[in-house]
């Protein structure tokens, strides 16, 4: 397995003082990050729409919506 940083960015309505984006950061090993966005991810149906993006330094980024709130995850290989 590989292990990855992984960096998760969820957005919300900046209203009441709190702030536009939350950020979760992890230590995780996986073969298939898609897999583990689908696994982890609570309330992600299997057959919902993910867009996934690879850069040249080998990260992937997994972006979807959920509900109404835009979700980010990054994973950056070890």
């Amino acid at each position: 397995m590989k292990s990855y940083e992984l960096i998760i960015e969820r957005r919300q309505p900046p209203c009441g003082g709190k702030p536009a984006k939350l950020y979760d950061f992890q230590n995780v090993e996986t073969d298939d990050p898609v897999d583990y966005v689908r696994r982890h991810e609570p309330g992600l149906s299997q057959d919902a729409e993910l867009e996934v993006h690879h850069t040249q330094d080998g990260t992937v980024s997994i972006c979807f919506t959920s509900g109404i709130q835009p979700v980010k995850y990054e994973f950056t290989e070890c």
